[in-house]
């Protein structure tokens, strides 16, 4: 009778479900077919446990907490499904109870955080798990769920259920990894093989069904009134719709296209911040380039430097301005290349090619705009954006893929909501300011707020732009926040997302004197590898396990997709671009990662 009663509610609910989540699963041939499997899963939202069930090829029995079974409102359901009630306090009792059930041959799924993440990341791994895996003597089957964190049973936004959903469905991937041995499944491991196949179901995400310049022209068309830069000046404020940015940067990929037909070309843009080398970036990788993003320099050592780069890089154009061609025409010109000016590089906002693209940006439909521009048969794989960090620094290339992806867990997580008014002044050739300068205002709602070169270092003209583009998010680096001296005092600015290294007590001076909560990030090899916030705020904290958003010592949690793991005095991480996984690369020598899952950099990264 048990088992009719449990095929009926899965008839009757998994269609509901399947449409509203429309589920995508990886890994199914890696769950044994029979015996004992102890499941390990992130934790992210109420109806976990109902996605586990009806997405495993097996049927999987849950660990709940002995009170839940006294409710008579889901009493009978969780009887029905054969859950194994747990009292904390007697905790011998919940392991034999578990081990039993795992001898018997059952699917028992565990969610080694405890609770609930509220930071939209994996959270602290409890060991509990280790002594019932050793003695039931059964594999570990790690589990990874995305996308439910945009549902409304997550914490989301702050709050649980209390909440309208973005869109009708949320489409959810399921990644299952290999068996890990009982005896090799402990939290490091367990946590490491989850954080990797996190990036297996990350990348089945449909937003990477099309490419990433027909996302990228649908994005700009969406919502085209809406601010996506803003620069603040002397002479006050100048606001670039979307769309009219979609104008500029379709006119400047049609330039390219026309004058400069071959594909793949590296291009060097050599600007400095601000709104006008995100459109020209846009542009060229619209039409096909490479756009290489160079940082401008200080000095004549620093000058010298990044032209003697120039051409290794394989660049023969560098998109400038004349303010930085007398500098560095003496060490690259000539043969080996040229510069082009800044205003023969795109064409001027009054030309009939840019406002029949601002119109066109108006009236034309997505599909149209693709063919035209050639956008429909683009390879995922091609090198899309080229990073030079600094003068001397090597270059670190992004496929289209990887930036499409890098774009899209920035925003995965609790960190940066999709409609975010972001200040940032670091320059495109930083993984950050490439992001949250660029790439994740145009692909999501939100905007981009900085000011004129000229007028860094102006308080006033900071706080104007904060004030009149309602900015709630802050980052840079901790020069850019130690340069402010009087509190802000902006209530819709929620905190300061901190990149770079930084001395911890630093953090805690500015924190002060701009009356501002700080939260560190990390980037390296061209992606924004992690993030912090401050502590989430819940209302029933009393009752729930704390989780730490930030600490000052510490870079943050990995961003979903990526990996990470300790070997050999220094951490390795794996970017995970493609379906499969991706190469280990190794990060600074002295890294740490802590039980709750934060990053901890050395001070200084030893060579």
């Amino acid at each position: 009778m048990s088992t009719l009663a449990r095929l009926f509610f899965r008839g009757l609910f998994a269609p509901l479900v399947w449409f509203l989540y429309r589920m995508r699963r990886t890994g199914l041939e890696r769950v044994p077919p029979d015996g004992g499997v102890l499941l390990l899963s992130n934790h992210v939202s109420y109806i976990d446990s109902f996605i586990l069930y009806l997405a495993s090829p097996r049927p999987v029995r849950f660990v709940v907490l002995e009170k839940y079974t006294t409710f008579k409102t889901i009493a009978w359901f969780l009887r029905l499904f054969g859950a194994i009630p747990i009292r904390p306090e007697k905790a011998k009792e919940a392991i034999t109870r578990t081990v039993k059930a795992l001898q018997a041959g059952d699917v028992v799924c565990l969610f080694p955080e405890g609770s609930l993440t509220r930071l939209g990341v994996t959270a602290e791994f409890k060991k509990g798990f280790e002594l019932i895996a050793r003695k039931a003597g059964t594999p570990v089957l790690p589990v990874y769920m995305d996308g439910l964190w945009h549902s409304i049973f997550s914490f989301e936004r702050g709050r649980y259920f209390k909440k309208w959903p973005r869109r009708l469905s949320c489409p959810l991937q399921i990644a299952f990894g290999p068996p890990i041995p009982p005896d090799e499944a402990d939290v490091g491991t367990v946590r490491t093989a989850i954080w990797e196949i996190s990036g297996e179901a990350f990348a089945m995400r449909r937003d990477f069904d099309e490419p990433l310049e027909q996302a990228l022209i649908r994005a700009l068309k969406r919502r085209r009134h809406r601010v996506l830069f803003a620069e603040y000046g002397k002479g006050g404020g100048r606001k670039w719709s979307r769309a009219f940015t979609l104008g500029l940067v379709t006119a400047v990929a049609r330039r390219w296209l026309e004058h400069s037909p071959t594909t793949g070309e590296r291009i060097g843009i050599l600007l400095p911040p601000g709104p006008m080398p995100s459109v020209i970036h846009l542009g060229l990788f619209l039409a096909g380039k490479t756009p290489v993003i160079l940082p401008p320099p200080t000095c004549q050592r620093e000058t010298e430097s990044l032209a003697k780069a120039i051409a290794p890089l394989g660049i023969r154009t560098v998109i400038t301005s004349r303010a930085f061609m007398p500098h560095l025409i003496d060490f690259w010109q000539g043969d080996e290349g040229a510069f082009v000016d800044l205003g023969a590089a795109i064409p001027h906002p009054g030309s009939f090619m840019t406002i029949f693209e601002r119109i066109r940006a108006f009236v034309e439909p997505t599909w149209l705009t693709c063919r035209r521009l050639d956008l429909t048969n683009r390879d995922p794989a091609r090198e899309a954006v080229g990073i030079v960090s600094g003068p001397g620094e090597s270059a670190d290339f992004l496929s289209a893929t990887a930036l499409f992806h890098d774009a899209r867990r920035v925003v995965s997580a609790n960190f940066v909501e999709p409609d975010e008014v972001i200040f940032t002044e670091d320059h495109l050739s930083s993984a950050e300011g490439l992001l949250l300068g660029c790439w994740v205002p145009a692909l999501g709602q939100g905007t981009a707020v900085s000011r004129t070169f000229s007028m860094r270092g102006s308080f006033n003209t900071l706080k104007k732009a904060i004030v009149r583009e309602g900015v709630t998010l802050i980052a840079g680096s901790g020069d850019f926040f130690k340069e402010i001296s009087q509190p802000l005092g902006i209530r819709a600015v929620k905190y300061g997302v901190l990149f770079g290294p930084v001395n911890p007590q630093a953090i805690a001076e500015s924190e002060k004197t701009l009356e501002l909560p700080l939260a560190r990030a990390w980037s390296h090899g061209g992606r924004v590898v992690s993030m912090s916030r401050p502590d989430p705020e819940c209302p029933d904290a009393a009752t729930r396990l704390a989780q730490k958003g930030r600490d000052p010592e510490s870079v943050g949690r990995l961003l979903p997709g990526f990996a990470a793991k300790i070997e050999g005095g220094r951490i390795w991480l794996n970017y995970l671009t493609l379906p499969g996984g991706g190469e280990w690369v190794a990060g600074p020598k002295g890294a740490t990662i802590a039980l709750d899952g934060l990053i901890y950099l050395p001070q200084t990264d030893p060579a």
